[in-house]
């Protein structure tokens, strides 16, 4: 800054210098004075634009590196979370935290039912020792309480003439979910305590806490995966127990089915006896004896245990015929009538036999409940427009109840409250749900019921004519 004195004692020293009279005109006091308002004014603006510029370089330098930090940590948390398995998720987090704090070995710690063991079972004795030191003194319960990660040289730890290593410093981070402690991180690193920034620890705090949260998902997941596989197998045992409930229901029509073909194969072997041995005697005989097999067999398979994942290419209308010919005796006994009404030349389906007729056993036998006594149960086959295959089920028996419809139509729901007969018609109708395939149920007063089964058809250039195709007896 220019002052008015310090101009004029410097014209009096050049003065004196060079003997000039230190008397001045007016005129050149009052051009100094003007230029040392505009010399003054442009200094001002020059301190002023410095001040700015300095502001917006610190400004516009910090908002920048708080977003690149920003998209860093977004980065390295997603790698982090990327995987459901113990393995990589700690192995993601000890390659991302060797950007932030170099170290020679590492662990993750987890505690469940009371326990604290290492994560991968590759942590080293040093690490179970200090850890299983620092949960016995309480430092790991006042480690979660203060959330952030500690710097102690090994010396330091209670336990350290146990240990290997003798240098450097061990960094522990804490995990924490839902204000609780979970686990910690732990590295060892020959990095100087005193080098450690605020920064460094608060960027491994935050790749410990993601690394927490991926673990606790992986928790999660393996537990749902295991209650998924457990209800599996529970719907499995519930289906197989209702087939050999099926089978039981069965029975007292069976030894009908069988009796008759019986009596026809003693007829003919008496007369055979009586030396009326002819062709045409021994072919009633095989015959009578196939009808018998073929009874049987499906009688045994239906006993079996059987899963969906068989692959079979199934013709619907052997497989309904076959099925009817082990419930027919005790349908006729009843004096109902059945009314086939079959298209010719339906597509294959794709499957498991048995598991197709338990479905239809379960709906034919269901109508036949219905109906009780002199009635019909009317069974067609056709292909629709969407060249799926349509197997329709109608009784001329009582209507079900619309609650008692929605009750079938949503399986497993309310099971409490399932009767014998609902549930068997639930897992039915999950059945056809399992193969792809949908389900429709109309009663109506003086119709009855009507069960509509959309089987999806094999398209023709999924065909392996060499596959083997179930019997059709």
């Amino acid at each position: 800054m220019f002052s008015e004195t310090k101009v004029n004692k410097e014209l009096d020293r050049i003065f004196e210098k060079y003997q000039v009279p230190s008397c001045r005109a007016p005129q050149l006091d009052l051009l100094i004075e003007n230029h040392l308002a505009i010399i003054n004014k442009l200094q001002n603006d020059l301190n002023k634009l410095r001040e700015e510029l300095t502001y917006h370089k610190k400004i516009h330098g910090e908002i920048t590196d708080s977003l690149d930090e920003f998209f860093t940590i977004q980065r390295l948390s997603s790698i982090i979370t990327e995987k459901l398995e113990y393995e990589q998720i700690v192995k993601n987090l000890d390659e991302i935290a060797q950007k932030v704090v170099p170290h020679l070995k590492s662990a993750v710690f987890l505690l469940e039912n009371e326990q604290i063991t290492s994560v991968v079972n590759q942590s080293s004795k040093d690490f179970d020792l200090i850890i299983k030191n620092m949960r016995e003194e309480g430092i790991l319960d006042w480690l979660w309480e203060q959330g952030h990660p500690i710097v102690i040289p090994v010396q330091d730890f209670l336990v350290a003439n146990q240990l290997k290593v003798n240098s450097g410093n061990m960094v522990i981070a804490p995990m924490i979910l839902n204000q609780k402690g979970v686990g910690v991180y732990i590295l060892h690193t020959e990095k100087d305590q005193s080098q450690f920034s605020f920064r460094d620890l608060e960027l491994l705090n935050i790749l410990t806490q993601q690394a927490a949260i991926a673990i606790q998902y992986t928790r999660l997941f393996k537990k749902l995966e295991r209650t998924h596989e457990a209800l599996k197998n529970s719907q499995a045992r519930l289906m197989q127990t209702i087939k050999l409930a099926t089978v039981g229901e069965l029975a007292g029509g069976i030894a009908h089915e069988i009796n008759n073909p019986l009596q026809i194969i003693l007829g003919n072997v008496q007369m055979a006896l009586m030396g009326y041995k002819t062709e045409n005697n021994l072919k009633i005989v095989e015959a009578q004896a196939i009808r018998i097999a073929n009874i049987v067999r499906g009688l045994l398979s239906m006993a079996k245990q059987n899963s969906i994942s068989k692959s079979e290419y199934i013709e619907i209308n052997s497989l309904i015929v076959n099925t009817l010919n082990l419930v027919r005796g005790q349908i006729e006994k009843r004096g109902i009538k059945l009314n086939l009404e079959l298209a010719d030349k339906l597509p294959l389906v794709k499957g498991s036999s048995i598991y197709f007729q338990q479905i239809f056993l379960n709906f034919i036998l269901h109508a036949k409940k219905q109906i009780d006594q002199n009635g019909t149960i009317f069974i067609r086959s056709y292909q629709g427009e969407n060249s799926n295959i349509f197997v329709e089920i109608r009784d001329t028996g009582i209507p079900m109840p619309s609650e008692y419809i929605e009750k079938i139509l949503d399986p497993f729901k309310e099971m409490s409250n399932s009767t014998e007969m609902n549930l068997g018609m639930s897992v039915s109708v999950q059945m056809v749900r399992d193969i792809g395939g949908e389900i429709s149920i109309d009663s109506a007063e003086n119709k009855g019921n009507n069960i509509t089964i959309q089987i999806p058809k094999v398209n023709k250039d999924e065909v392996n004519y060499d596959a083997n195709f179930p019997s059709t007896g």
